[in-house]
C-alpha cells in the first residue's frame, strides 16, 4: 500500500487542532509522501450556531480565522524544514463537496481529519466533518484522535474472511494489504477481528451445519489471513493471540478489543452508502468513531479510487 503518496489533511475551522497534520507528517516522514493542508471554513451563521452550543474553556488556542491560518503556516514551515514535503492548499474550502472535488482534481490517495467533538453537533442537522468524509469519500479516510502512535504498537483490523462474494473478498484484501503496510510503518503487530452471530433458533431457515456460525472455522480463516499477508508475529509463535473472533455486533467487538490490546489504529473497510436505509442506519466505521480512543482508518474498495 505504498500508494499513500499524496495525503490531504483537512482542518475544520471550528474544531481547530493540529493533530491531523501531525499524524500526516509522521506518515510522510516514514514513506516520503507529500502532504497538502486545507482549512474547512464555515459561514458566519454556522459558526454562531456552533459557538452557542460549545462549552467555553480557557485555552490559548487561536480564535480568529487569521490566527488559525497563521498556526497552520507556521506548522507546515517547521515540518518542511525537517525534510517533509508539506504545503498549504491554494484553494479555499467551504464544504465536504469542495474537499471531495479537490481529491479528484489533485489525485489524493488518502484524507486525514481530526475526530470532531460530536456532542457539539448533536443539536444541528449538519454532520461533522469526519462523519461526512467517512460517508462520502472514495479515498481512504484517517480519523485522528489523541492516542499517540508508538513504535511497536498494535493495529486492529476488522475483516470478514468467511464472506464468499467477490466484493467482500476484494475489500478484505484491501484491508489486509493496508494492515501489512501500517504494521511495517509502526514496526508493530496486527490483530485481526471477525464477528459472527451464532445459532439463532428464532431464524427458521438457518442451516444447522452452517460453518459461518462455527467459531473455529472463523479462527482458521483469520489464521490463513495472517500467514497470507505476512502478519504473523515476529517469532512465529503465539499467533492465536493476534486473532479475535467475537459472537457480537462488530461495533461492540471492535470497541472491546481495541481497548483490550490498546491499539494505536483500527482499520475497517467500507463500501460507501447506497440507498436510504444505509444513510439512516450508518455503517461500522461511523458507529465506532466515537467508541474507540485511537485512530480509525476507513479503507474503500480499490475500484472507488
Amino acid at each position: 500500500m505504498d500508494s499513500y503518496q499524496r495525503i490531504l489533511v483537512v482542518v475544520d475551522e471550528h474544531d481547530f487542532t493540529l493533530k491531523g497534520i501531525s499524524r500526516a507528517a509522521y506518515i510522510a516522514g516514514k514513506n516520503h509522501a507529500a502532504v497538502i493542508v486545507m482549512m474547512l471554513e464555515h459561514g458566519n451563521t454556522v459558526n454562531r450556531l456552533l459557538d452557542a452550543f460549545e462549552v467555553k474553556t480557557e485555552s490559548a488556542k487561536p480564535s480568529t480565522l487569521e490566527e488559525k491560518y497563521y498556526c497552520l503556516h507556521e506548522f507546515t514551515k517547521k515540518a518542511a524544514h525537517t525534510g517533509i514535503n508539506i504545503s498549504m492548499a491554494s484553494i479555499s474550502c467551504h464544504s465536504s463537496d469542495d474537499v471531495l472535488q479537490f481529491c479528484l482534481d489533485f489525485k489524493v490517495d488518502a484524507v486525514v481529519v481530526s475526530a470532531s467533538r460530536h456532542k457539539m453537533w448533536d443539536w444541528l442537522t449538519i454532520k461533522p466533518l469526519d462523519l461526512r468524509l467517512v460517508r462520502e469519500s472514495d479515498q481512504p479516510v484517517f480519523v485522528v484522535k489523541d492516542h499517540p502512535w508508538q513504535p511497536g504498537g498494535h493495529i486492529l483490523s476488522f475483516v470478514e474472511p468467511c464472506c464468499e462474494d467477490e466484493d467482500h473478498k476484494s475489500l478484505n484484501s484491501t484491508v489486509l494489504q493496508t494492515s501489512a503496510h501500517f504494521s511495517h510503518l509502526l514496526q508493530g503487530d496486527c490483530h485481526l477481528i471477525d464477528c459472527f452471530y451464532g445459532d439463532n433458533p428464532s431464524i427458521s431457515f438457518h442451516l444447522e451445519n452452517d460453518q459461518r456460525t462455527n467459531q473455529q472455522h472463523h479462527i482458521e480463516k483469520l489464521s490463513n489471513c495472517l500467514s497470507q499477508y505476512h502478519l504473523d508475529s515476529r517469532g512465529g509463535n503465539d499467533n492465536n493471540s493476534l486473532l479475535h473472533v467475537a459472537k457480537a455486533l462488530p461495533e461492540d467487538a471492535i470497541e472491546s478489543v481495541a481497548k483490550e490490546v490498546d491499539s494505536e489504529l483500527v482499520i475497517v473497510g467500507d463500501f460507501g452508502h447506497q440507498g436510504l436505509l444505509n444513510n439512516m442506519c450508518g455503517n461500522i466505521a461511523e458507529l465506532v468513531i466515537e467508541r474507540i480512543n485511537c485512530d480509525l482508518l476507513v479503507v474503500k474498495p480499490q475500484s472507488m479510487h
